[in-house]
């Protein structure tokens, strides 16, 4: 019961057909967002009942009520609950005292929690179509279910802030304003479709693959696509003491399901000879091959874009090794031979722990770069983890590999396969509920049509290893016949299916055209979820279909996408848009098909926020949640904690870059709202105020010295250096991956310095020579120059390119390093006196 006095005075008396006029179309008076998009809240008042949303950051219906004081009471269409701003309270409208008179008095049997679609309002927000830009249905298709992955699309409408703007070739800038462009109507073109060619440019440029008028992959293309966002979308991630994640060995059956990259930012290098193996691998080799079924001999494991840390654990040792799967990390040793060069072990003088003598003052300091792993929106999405084990039939040792995925690629089993597969049916829990109609059309579809699940049965199926896919063993040393199945421990908020269905023989391809039927609705991964998976939610909903139609050698890509606000599938052939049944879409011939985890159990903690954000007791301080996470919360189904990283530091102030828009990127909550989410989610305490870090702001400008202190050194190192190095003297020979690393950092490119030189893939080793192997992009540069770099970054080893032809190669000593050092820092100081007294 409630016994608010106001409602004598605040609320009007309506009939049903009176209340059902109002409501019909219901929009917010001033933003015109209709009941699909946001919450709105009916004034009660007689004779006004102004319709205004809840938004936390335009909070419209409590803006009626300042301009109204006497529009005290409020209802929700949504939850039928009420609140009166007078009594700063929530009421009860059906168990009030006093009473309130007519159908608000009794809750109405109306279909008002329904949204209204409104022909008048921008409903068909996302319905805008792609025009074909020359053999570019791939890249539409991919583009328009990526689109309608709400998580993915709020967050770049939402944190424009995020986007990075003087980066190369910039993919997430052009693909934000796509977005903008899809999602906004004031900048929808007249025509009902639009250009993506900013999108189709940066993809090109990053990846020159694309270039030209063929047809490609719409799969591969959404690879790419994801893998170029992360790049230039990520962050470091911070672990929970405030500290940077570095890649770590500590024993654990879950690895972080993030990406790694290089020091720049970077996919790892792609030249060869970059990994090197030696003597003293054999500890961590392990022979990780990938899914092989008799029917289909390819080699695709079943993960796209595998990445992240992945550890191997010996089931007998407890050991634990570990090595970067897909994207490398730049300066971490591939060998003890590696770390030999960037340790400088060899001297006894110095300790096995330091990279190389610290030498450090107020304008030179040697590097010392840490592998970091990274995050970003795109592996928030998308990104899962699963758990490969494999058991040795001899001496039954289990080894556990764990790895991230991007999307699942899973082979369409044949015939004989399946029947094997479904003598163990997985059950559903709902069998006793269905009629022996359902039962038999379930019977007979089983015989006849193959099904998503059937797929998803058979990748996370038993796989024996034997004849030439035979496992091997460390324990025994030897080949062994072996068992393998994985399982998943992390399941992403969107997942990406992708159907095998092109195979590509030596001289010949073909496709795979069989119907595999799957679901709209009620996807359950839990059969083939870890005990330990860290996912609550295993219940999918589909989103988006990419489909096929043709051959191997040709065809048109198109796709089908479910817009949530309209609650409608459509169908999106290149610039045309139509809506379509679901019945339709069941019956597509999927290609790679988007489900997205239901979200319902978060509906009920967003209505308690936006009762807690009617809060209007005075409170001393307001807490800042980030828009990034809030993005999250309102789009996902598990959130996760809360995170504000993207804006704050590990000390509680505001990141240097942050610091123009730091406003802009979080919102004030009070501390109702503020308590519902920490007990809800954890996470970052509590921020009271928004000031700039100073010790950030002190590293930021000691990076920027350091980086122009770099740069003026090696430029006029260039310009003294008078020898034709090409014709006479010895020569330094320097990869060239990492002088360009090296130059996108002082050159402000990148945000990250390169790790210890690496040297080690330009030559050869022939027992005691050396020779330089061919092919192999370097530079060459004075002693000098290389000095400079070696000073700074330590690493190696040292090539030298003879006048007479061939080369010497050494490994750097720690006195050899301190020498050039010292030497630096004393050009270095006089620098520093001169430029005080000038």
């Amino acid at each position: 019961m409630s016994d608010c006095r106001h409602v004598l005075e605040g609320v009007g008396v309506l009939r049903t057909t009176e209340l059902e006029k109002i409501l019909h179309n219901s929009s917010c008076k001033l933003c015109r967002k209709n009941h699909g998009k946001s919450i709105l809240w009916l004034c009660l008042y007689p004779d006004c009942y102004a319709l205004g949303c809840g938004e936390e950051r335009d909070d419209h219906s409590t803006l009626h009520n300042q301009e109204n004081p006497s529009h005290c009471i409020q209802l929700n269409i949504s939850t039928w609950r009420s609140w009166c701003y007078a009594c700063n309270n929530e009421l009860l409208l059906t168990r009030n005292t006093p009473p309130v008179k007519g159908v608000l008095g009794r809750k109405p049997k109306l279909k008002i929690l329904e949204p209204k679609v409104d022909e008048n309002d921008d409903y068909d927000r996302g319905l805008v179509g792609l025009s074909n830009l020359g053999n570019t249905c791939y890249m539409n298709a991919a583009l328009q279910c990526l689109s309608n992955v709400p998580a993915l699309t709020n967050y770049f409408l939402e944190c424009p802030d995020l986007v990075p703007r003087d980066i190369k070739p910039n993919l997430s800038l052009a693909y934000r304003n796509l977005m903008l462009n899809m999602w906004n109507n004031g900048n929808q073109s007249s025509r009902g479709y639009i250009e993506p060619s900013a999108v189709l440019h940066a993809i090109k440029s990053a990846f020159p693959a694309f270039r030209g008028f063929q047809q490609h992959d719409s799969q591969e293309f959404l690879r790419c696509l994801m893998d170029q966002l992360h790049k230039e979308m990520s962050e470091p991630v911070v672990c929970e003491d405030g500290d940077e994640e570095e890649t770590k060995t500590e024993e654990s059956d879950n690895i972080e399901s993030l990406s790694e990259l290089e020091s720049n930012g970077s996919v790892g290098s792609e030249e060869p000879g970059e990994e090197y193996e030696t003597a003293s691998d054999t500890s961590s080799k392990l022979n990780n091959r990938k899914r092989k079924h008799e029917d289909h001999p390819d080699k695709d494991s079943g993960l796209g874009s595998s990445s992240g840390t992945i550890r191997i654990q010996d089931s007998d040792t407890g050991t634990l090794s570990s090595r970067q799967g897909g994207y490398q990390v730049s300066g971490s040793p591939s060998s003890l031979s590696d770390q030999e060069y960037l340790d400088a072990r060899s001297d006894p003088g110095i300790s096995s722990g330091s990279a190389s003598p610290l030498l450090k003052n107020e304008n030179l300091e040697i590097r010392h770069h840490k592998p970091r792993t990274y995050r970003s929106i795109v592996t928030d999405i998308f990104d899962g983890k699963l758990v490969s084990s494999v058991k040795c039939l001899t001496c039954d040792r289990i080894s556990k590999t764990t790895e991230s995925f991007q999307d699942l690629s899973l082979p369409i089993p044949s015939q004989d396969a399946l029947a094997s597969i479904r003598q163990r049916p997985v059950t559903t829990g709902n069998d006793e509920e269905d009629g022996w109609v359902v039962w038999m059309w379930k019977w007979v579809s089983s015989k006849l049509l193959f099904t998503l699940q059937d797929c998803l049965a058979f990748f996370f199926s038993e796989d024996e290893l034997k004849g030439d896919n035979m496992y091997s063993c460390e324990k025994c040393e030897k080949l062994r016949n072996g068992l393998k199945f994985s399982q998943v421990t992390h399941l992403p908020d969107t997942l990406c299916v992708h159907l095998k269905r092109f195979r590509h023989d030596f001289a010949f391809s073909s496709k795979i055209s069989t119907r595999v039927v799957f679901p709209l609705t009620g996807l359950d991964l839990a059969p083939w979820v870890h005990k330990d998976c860290v996912s609550s939610q295993t219940i999918y909903n589909l989103t988006g279909v990419i489909c096929h139609h043709g051959t191997a050698g040709g065809g048109h890509y198109t796709s089908y996408c479910y817009n949530y606000l309209t609650r409608t599938w459509y169908h999106f052939d290149d610039s045309i848009v139509s809506q379509v049944d679901p019945a339709t879409v069941m019956n597509a011939e999927a290609y790679v098909l988007f489900y997205r985890k239901n979200t319902d159990q978060v509906q009920g903690i967003l209505r308690e926020l936006s009762l807690a954000g009617r809060e209007t007791n005075i409170s001393l301080v307001n807490y800042y949640v980030s828009n990034p996470w809030l993005v999250k919360l309102h789009n996902m189904a598990e959130p996760g904690p809360i995170d504000n990283t993207s804006v704050l530091c590990r000390h509680g102030g505001v990141l240097p870059q942050r610091v123009d828009c730091a406003d802009r990127l979080c919102t004030p909550l009070p501390p109702t709202a503020w308590r519902i989410l920490h007990e809800r989610f954890g996470g970052s305490a509590a921020v009271t105020c928004l000031k700039p870090c100073q010790i950030c702001l002190a590293t930021a400008r000691a990076e920027e010295r350091q980086r122009q202190f770099e740069l003026s050194e090696f430029q006029l190192l260039r310009e003294n250096d008078k020898i034709d190095i090409s014709s006479s003297g010895d020569c330094y020979l320097l990869v060239t991956s990492w002088f360009s690393t090296w130059e996108s950092w002082v050159l402000g490119k990148a945000r990250e310095p390169p790790g210890p030189i690496n040297n080690r893939s330009l030559f050869i080793q022939r027992g005691n020579s050396f020779s330089l192997r061919p092919n192999i992009d370097h530079f060459k540069l004075s002693e000098d120059i290389w000095s400079l770099f070696l000073s700074l970054y330590s690493g190696g080893p040292e090539v030298v390119l003879r006048p007479g032809g061939g080369i010497k190669v050494n490994t750097p000593r720690p006195a050899q390093v301190a020498s050039i050092a010292a030497r630096l820092r004393a050009r270095c100081n006089e620098k520093g006196r001169v430029s005080e007294s000038n």
